[in-house]
């Protein structure tokens, strides 16, 4: 559907121009009529109505999630203009910045850049997780880094796209076998091998995306997505020894191939905050 198309959602959001795209969904700035603010717009591609009953369950778990280290669902709902093509939507908070994706493409990250994104995250993922929601594709892109217009506060990092983001009884983690979700270079190993993610996954593809942003490079490239998430069953990925701190040994246990041996969002947000502090004093005796 072209753009000049899309009506104005629920009556009161109005798509502008198309901000962002991927497989799945297409992201567009809009403007809320009724109280005249900028929101983001995530519009899904069309579905059957076992999709549309699946985004509904998604919207539900993510409604219920309210924490500054995430970027806020204000509204959601099906499009159903076009009756043979409805397209699930989310309303969402429409935030300055960038993503963690293009600040590794454009420089280096210091050392206490990179803990003030992990705090930030990891705090986030422990809301997260204590709300039985797992969120399954951690990843640079994912990752914004939130600016305020001053120069008093530092960027946060602001965990976004909840779009396969998970919240379901335990009872029903069965249903998850034998679907891989995720983006690949980022999975678990027990997302590679169509096993269910839980919150032990989303602490390994942190630990990816923070090797990242200490090397600069993609520890599980692959030459496709099949190659890159079955590399990791057999090869750790490859932590320097040489990191500043405890984040070698940090990495590693995040990295475990062995979900129970990974450390919890809980116990990693305090490590991360004295990483922060030990950071900034380092930086402050320079």
């Amino acid at each position: 559907m072209p753009e000049r198309e899309l009506p104005a959602l629920l009556g009161r959001y109005r798509p502008q121009n198309l901000i962002g795209r991927g497989g799945e969904a297409s992201i567009f700035r809009a403007v809320d009529e009724i109280l005249g603010r900028e929101v983001a717009i995530k519009l899904y591609r069309s579905g059957g109505e076992e999709e549309m009953a699946q985004y509904r369950t998604e919207q539900m778990a993510l409604a219920r999630l309210s924490h500054h280290g995430i970027v806020s669902l204000i509204d959601a709902g099906i499009d159903y203009s076009a009756p043979r093509d409805p397209r699930p939507f989310l309303i969402m908070e429409l935030v300055s910045g960038t993503d963690l994706a293009t600040a590794l493409d454009e420089r280096e990250l210091s050392t206490e850049e990179i803990a003030e994104i992990a705090y930030d995250i990891s705090e986030a993922l422990e809301y997260v997780h204590a709300n039985g929601v797992v969120h399954r594709d951690i990843k640079p892109s994912n990752i914004m880094l939130v600016t305020y217009g001053t120069t008093t506060f530092r960027a946060r990092a602001r965990l976004t796209d909840f779009g396969i983001a998970i919240g379901l009884p335990a009872s029903q983690a069965h249903q998850e076998e034998g679907k891989t979700t995720g983006t690949a270079a980022y999975l678990s190993p027990e997302q590679a091998s169509r096993q269910p993610a839980t919150e032990a996954s989303d602490i390994y593809s942190l630990g990816l995306v923070l090797l990242e942003c200490f090397t600069r490079q993609v520890a599980y490239p692959g030459h496709d997505a099949v190659a890159s998430a079955l590399a990791r069953l057999s090869v750790d990925p490859p932590v320097p020894d040489d990191l500043p701190g405890a984040w070698t040994g940090l990495l590693r246990a995040m990295t475990a191939r062995d979900p129970a041996a990974r450390p919890t969002a809980e116990q990693l947000t305090p490590l991360f905050r004295e990483a922060v502090i030990d950071a900034a004093g380092l930086s402050a005796r320079r």
